[in-house]
């Protein structure tokens, strides 16, 4: 017997394109017209989508087994085939158990130090009175972390030389490239899939030069690639040059723009709204221009605009899964091959949850606890973030200390930011302006 799906709209090349490029409004569109769940007729075919909590806690809480990622294809080329976000079944939860342990407790906050002389140092340029973007300064901390906490690399000459092919390959992975499979075609050496290859081909040479290079040297050494090295699976096997290659490329794109973005979007709330900006700086005041990162991690309105950021502005909006049994959704069944989404968006912008969700209040943080069905930032379930704390960890010491030694304000006439699709991550269109007023006065 063939269950039907929810309601939605039809599918149509531009309805696929309203998702792609605003998928919290469609969503919300969506819900209003169809209710929730609704059935999204998507380029990865029929999906149902919930914001609801218990939906969201059913798909999370399922076993593992009962699904497979969904669409690999939009992922597979710039994370490699390899990637745990690609895998399903015992690869992926033996990858997982892997890449976990370097990415909490103790061993991520011995990581604050770098990630503050880093802020620091990023900031040393900037010139008072001189516009610059929000953006392109978290993304070069963000980067910089990456190449220095994650992939392990010091020397200054390699640290440039990895900046160098990065960020074009990051770059070079267009939104058209992610969701357009006919447009990945060398055409005589030309064009953006060329060109896309040429770059992610530099990225992998670096990569398995690295690996060549430290595999057998990881003891004593703190980083995340020498703790990955130094891992062994349940039967004393270490992960293969292909499979860390492919993880180091999923951590990049995973690591790199997501907290950016959510750094620039906090810092585009902090000074457009002087009541938020007020009262941050009273609670960062007491600390100094030169806080230390562990002493930024306990501030609770910082924390809560850090949230209150990703709450409004969820850097990658739905999370998929497609079925390969049997599943109940909100008492509906949905037969084998059906794609599922927990609709971040819905939920964060639920008013029976956030009163006001439009509006940017770290107060709510403050005010109650929400369910990790609730409030998903980094997804869910079995294949939540594993950086998840990290990211949040690197939110607070990188905006703490910048807004603690540094001064900027909005330009009077900044344009309106709205999201924007970059590759698979939303961000703010115009970058966030900001003006640079100068150092903090202790």
């Amino acid at each position: 017997m063939t269950h039907p799906l929810p309601p939605g709209p039809r599918f149509t090349p531009v309805q696929a394109l309203r998702f792609l490029r605003d998928p919290t409004r469609f969503c919300l569109e969506s819900k209003a017209r169809y209710g929730d769940p609704f059935t999204a007729p998507l380029p990865v075919g029929d999906v149902v989508l919930t914001g609801q909590p218990d939906g969201i806690r059913e798909i999370f809480s399922a076993d593992p087994a009962v699904f497979e990622p969904l669409g690999n294809l939009p992922l597979a080329p710039i994370v490699g085939e390899l990637s745990m976000l690609l895998l399903s079944g015992p690869r992926h939860k033996r990858e997982r158990k892997l890449l976990m342990p370097p990415f909490h407790g103790e061993r991520m906050r011995a990581y604050g130090q770098t990630l503050r002389a880093l802020t620091l140092h990023a900031a040393e340029s900037l010139r008072p009175g001189e516009g610059l973007r929000a953006q392109h300064l978290t993304q070069h901390i963000s980067l910089e972390a990456i190449i220095q906490i994650v992939f392990g690399v010091q020397e200054p000459e390699r640290v440039r030389r990895y900046r160098e092919v990065m960020v074009p390959a990051m770059d070079s992975y267009t939104p058209l490239l992610m969701m357009a499979v006919p447009l990945r075609r060398s055409f005589g050496g030309l064009g953006p899939w060329a060109r896309f290859q040429h770059h992610l081909a530099q990225v992998d040479a670096l990569l398995t030069e690295e690996l060549a290079n430290r595999r057998g040297h990881e003891a004593g050494h703190t980083d995340i690639l020498s703790l990955l090295l130094a891992a062994r699976d349940e039967d004393g096997q270490a992960m293969t040059n292909e499979e860390l290659r492919d993880e180091l490329r999923t951590l990049l794109l995973a690591g790199h723009e997501t907290t950016a973005i959510g750094m620039a979007w906090a810092l585009h709330y902090v000074h457009r709204l002087p009541e938020v900006q007020a009262r941050l700086r009273d609670e960062l005041a007491p600390l100094g221009p030169s806080p230390e990162p562990e002493a930024l991690t306990r501030l609770l309105y910082l924390g809560a605009v850090c949230d209150e950021a990703l709450r409004l502005h969820p850097v990658v909006p739905v999370v998929g899964r497609r079925t390969l049994a049997p599943f109940t959704l909100l008492g509906r069944e949905l037969p084998v091959g059906t794609g599922v989404m927990a609709a971040i968006c819905l939920a964060h912008a639920s008013p029976e949850l956030y009163p006001e969700p439009e509006r940017f209040r770290p107060e709510r943080f403050l005010e109650r606890r929400y369910s990790p069905f609730e409030y998903l930032p980094f997804g869910g379930g079995a294949r939540r973030c594993i950086g998840a704390a990290f990211a949040q960890y690197e939110m607070r010491v990188v905006l703490g200390t910048l807004l603690a030694a540094h001064r900027f304000s909005s330009p009077p006439h900044a344009a309106p930011e709205r999201p924007a699709r970059r590759n698979i991550t939303l961000g703010p269109r115009h970058g966030v302006a900001l003006v640079y007023e100068g150092p903090a006065r202790a």
